[in-house]
């Protein structure tokens, strides 16, 4: 049997639904490790103390609100009743809300109840609280009526309350009325650790075991003066301060140690050990009160966090709610929609980037406005309501404004850059298409401008590196040579740069105008017309480049490198303006085509140039284009345009952004 054994024996505990568990708790019989524990007492325990403040300081720091419920299922804050005072703020003149509810959830953690008198005014509404400070002097029984009462001793007068008098907050107990003395049920266990504390302290003082034996020649005897001896010893020697001293003796006597190392007594073992099951009684996780072992690291931490939220805060902050709506709010209150609830957003936000993320997605799919967001992050609300909208996917425009698209009227001409000529009756839904269509390309394009500078940028490198290598005399193939090698292969990485934006781009453009024309298009066929205008986009591209550079071959090398720095500077932006209106039109048309109606093209306004103005209005069904291979326009007063290969949709040129209408 170990020394720990010898010292601290268990006792038989009294079953769950014993009255003993429920009944003041100071009294009763010390612990079989010879400490007497009561509430009081245990509270002195360093452990017990840490996880009490821990958890009373925590559930205590939550924002109190009450709300009231909508119809509609969601909730609003409610300020102006007295009552909201009372629990948010302050719940009489002396005692403000935090402290309050820490006293009493500390209370819950030792005692197993918390009680507060409670005053009411004429009409049964609760006008002040005022917590009770000594729970185990309170008795719960019921009168001859059946009526649940209160009676406790208040300096040696008896006072007896009503239900409708006090808030009882209790803990787990088995009868529903009454909860168990979290110390009475870990007795032994408090019990054990506060004897534990109190033998490391004796050790350390003066020691719980004699440290050595002083052994006299023979013959020698002290008689009476044996007191003063050993007294003389313990004065000049014993101590945790005189430890290593130096010790003289000088009658011929031999000091013997009998020291027992603590790793034998397993001191530091039973220490540990009575402290994780503390925290274990109280479902914290011991890093919390910064007990950290091999569980215990960065990489956990907030998993532990968590588990701390969902095993031991969740608990006491719904019994407390729980309790806080059945007893401090009347019947027609409840029943009117109001209730109280604790706010845990504060105890679960993650880091920053968390956070971002979180509300990132949340604002995509409409379901939180920037001041909603800015709210929890305790930032003022945008001026003049600029942050109370919500947005919809894709094209994230404002919510409120998705449905008002059908009802706005066309712009006047001029506005704005965005105003169509109008030419019959239809020319308003033919602005509230396009508009649908530049909110998407407005999104889109900084996203597919972004994939034309990662492909100019790769082909502008990898020609500056073949020119420095010619300059130097390290080239082993001709320029005419290394273009059509490098080009050859490079269609493949342009199909992997601007082949997702833009097939995410033509989706958006698929649906937009399946909404508007009225049918869900065949997305097999759509599909295949995205994954064929991303080719042939690859194809543009390579025959823009190539052609670009062989034509400076006969000049300076020099003139490559130029070429390839303006690519830097502008080809993207022109890249983005001309495919977002290629990629428009041509998924739009491939729609209209499939529900059965012709396109009509339109111009924005004055200002379009006098070429695009000569198809203007023109409309053509599935199997016709525009204007075909070699044809030439001749607009009044202009040169000749020769058009150079079909045109089965807008763009007619660079730069133009005419757009389509469905009719």
């Amino acid at each position: 049997m170990g020394l720990f054994d010898k010292i601290f024996r268990r006792s038989r505990p009294a079953g769950p639904l014993d009255d003993y568990w429920y009944f003041p708790f100071g009294a009763q019989q010390a612990t079989s490790a010879g400490v007497r524990v009561s509430e009081e007492t245990a509270i002195k325990y360093l452990t017990i103390y840490a996880c009490v403040s821990l958890i009373a300081g925590d559930v205590a720091r939550l924002p109190l609100n009450l709300y009231r419920k909508r119809r509609d299922g969601g909730k609003d804050t409610v300020t102006d009743q007295v009552i909201y005072d009372l629990l948010h703020n302050a719940p009489n003149d002396e005692i403000n809300s935090f402290n309050w509810r820490e006293a009493g959830i500390g209370q819950n953690l030792l005692w197993g109840n918390h009680y507060s008198l409670v005053r009411r005014n004429d009409r049964n509404r609760v006008v002040e609280i005022w917590p009770l400070d000594n729970p185990g002097n309170v008795e719960v029984y019921r009168n001859g009526a059946g009526e649940l009462r209160y009676r406790w001793d208040a300096g040696g007068r008896t006072v007896d309350r009503g239900r409708d008098e006090i808030f009882h907050v209790p803990g787990f107990g088995f009868n529903g009325l009454k909860g168990m003395s979290q110390i009475s049920v870990a007795r032994e266990a408090v019990g054990l650790g506060l004897g534990v504390e109190q033998f490391g302290a004796r050790y350390f003082g003066e020691g719980t075991h004699p440290t050595g034996v002083v052994q006299f020649p023979q013959g020698v005897k002290l008689g009476e003066k044996a007191g003063q001896y050993h007294a003389a010893l313990k004065e000049q020697w014993a101590g945790l301060g005189k430890a290593h001293s130096l010790m003289v003796l000088s009658n011929g006597e031999e000091f013997k140690p009998l020291t027992i190392p603590l790793e034998d007594a397993q001191f530091l073992e039973t220490r540990n050990f009575q402290k994780i099951e503390i925290c274990g009684m109280y479902h914290v996780p011991p890093h919390k009160i910064a007990i950290h072992g091999a569980n215990s690291n960065y990489n956990n931490l907030e998993q532990e966090n968590q588990h701390y939220i969902d095993a031991c805060l969740i608990h006491w902050v719904r019994r407390w709610e729980c309790c806080i709506n059945q007893q401090l709010l009347t019947r027609a209150e409840r029943l009117a929609g109001f209730f109280f609830e604790f706010n845990l957003a504060g105890l679960l936000r993650g880091d920053s980037q968390a956070r971002a993320d979180f509300y990132t997605k949340l604002w995509q799919v409409g379901a939180i406005t920037q001041d909603e967001i800015r709210g929890k992050e305790n930032m003022n609300p945008l001026p003049a309501g600029e942050g109370d909208k919500t947005y919809v996917p894709l094209n994230f425009i404002p919510a409120d404004q998705a449905a008002q698209i059908a009802k706005e009227p066309a712009p006047q001409p001029g506005e704005e850059g965005r105003s169509v000529e109008r030419r019959d009756g239809k020319s308003a839904r033919e602005t509230r298409s396009i508009l649908v269509r530049d909110r998407i390309a407005k999104q889109y394009h900084p996203l597919i401008r972004s994939a034309a500078e990662a492909v100019v940028n790769r082909e502008a490198k990898a020609v500056k590196a073949q020119v420095t290598k010619m300059t130097a005399g390290r080239a082993f193939r001709s320029m005419d040579e290394w273009l059509g090698e490098f080009y050859r292969d490079f269609p493949e990485y342009i199909r992997q740069k601007m082949g997702p934006v833009l097939r995410s781009f033509c989706e958006a453009i698929r649906d937009a105008a399946g909404d508007e024309v009225g049918i869900d298009p065949d997305r097999a066929e759509v599909r295949k017309l995205i994954d064929d205008f991303v080719a042939r986009y690859a194809e543009r591209h390579i025959e823009s480049s190539e052609g670009q550079l062989r034509a400076l071959l006969a000049g300076a090398i020099a003139d490559l490198e130029q070429r390839v720095d303006e690519w830097r500077e502008t080809r993207p932006e022109k890249i983005a303006r001309n495919e977002t209106t290629r990629a428009s039109n041509a998924v739009y048309q491939a729609v209209a085509f499939a529900a059965g109606l012709g396109t009509v093209w339109r111009v924005r306004g004055a200002e379009t140039c006098p070429y695009c103005k000569e198809l203007n209005g023109k409309r053509i069904v599935r199997g016709q284009s525009y204007v075909e291979n070699g044809q030439e326009i001749t607009p009044e007063g202009k040169d000749v345009m020769p058009i150079n290969g079909t045109k089965a949709h807008p763009p007619l040129h660079r730069g133009c952004d005419c757009f389509l209408t469905a009719r």
